[in-house]
């Protein structure tokens, strides 16, 4: 059997990244994406007919085309873990993965760990790396769609903005083209709720 781990986790969660836009219900019951096991190739068909303009107020709830935030992380876990009811408001969803069991809830934290699923102020976002700066490398769904991001009150002079910028360009370079890198500030660090996980399951 599979040891599951952080790192696994991670893989999983990078795989939809750059090549699927932002739905507003997309990943929610009706979507046609709830439990879907692997990526819908209409997802990077819709992402490379978008232009840069794109505007996720013209296309919500369209079936198929992409996911917001708590169905994107809703499929990460229904990928690496296995079928389950993961998917409710953004606010509610790191204490619904404690409330399986699965982990542990911490409030009013600067300190984030790979892994961390972080709820508040309406969205919810999986950490991959914190900088010696503070600054934060997240995966997660915001308009344009689901990406690598940078968070921190130092903007795009944060260390995790320069890496998120770098990767993007050199990994990514048709999202780049289209719509840059991410960059989000402090509000996304504060007044949260942090999901940790526990060993027994993620290593």
């Amino acid at each position: 059997m599979e040891t599951k781990s952080i790192a696994g986790f991670l893989k999983t969660a990078l795989l939809p990244t750059h090549r699927t836009m932002y739905i507003w219900g997309g990943g929610w019951e009706g979507s046609g994406d709830l439990h879907r096991i692997g990526l819908n190739p209409k997802w990077e068909e819709f992402f490379l007919k978008s232009a840069s303009d794109y505007d996720f107020k013209q296309h919500k709830f369209e079936k198929e085309h992409g996911l917001d935030c708590s169905g994107y992380v809703g499929w990460v876990m229904e990928n690496y873990l296995g079928s389950g009811d993961y998917v409710v408001k953004a606010d509610d969803q790191a204490a619904l993965f404690a409330e399986m069991g699965l982990g542990k809830l911490i409030k009013n934290t600067s300190c984030f760990m790979p892994g961390d699923i972080v709820s508040g102020n309406g969205h919810v976002y999986i950490a991959v790396s914190q900088c010696r700066d503070g600054s934060l490398i997240l995966l997660h769904s915001s308009p344009p769609g689901v990406q690598l991001c940078a968070a921190s009150p130092l903007g795009k002079n944060s260390c995790a903005a320069k890496a998120v910028k770098c990767y993007i360009k050199t990994h990514c370079p048709e999202w780049y083209k289209k719509f840059g890198c991410c960059i989000r500030g402090a509000e996304y660090l504060r007044n949260v709720t942090v999901f940790r996980w526990n060993e027994s399951v993620l290593k």
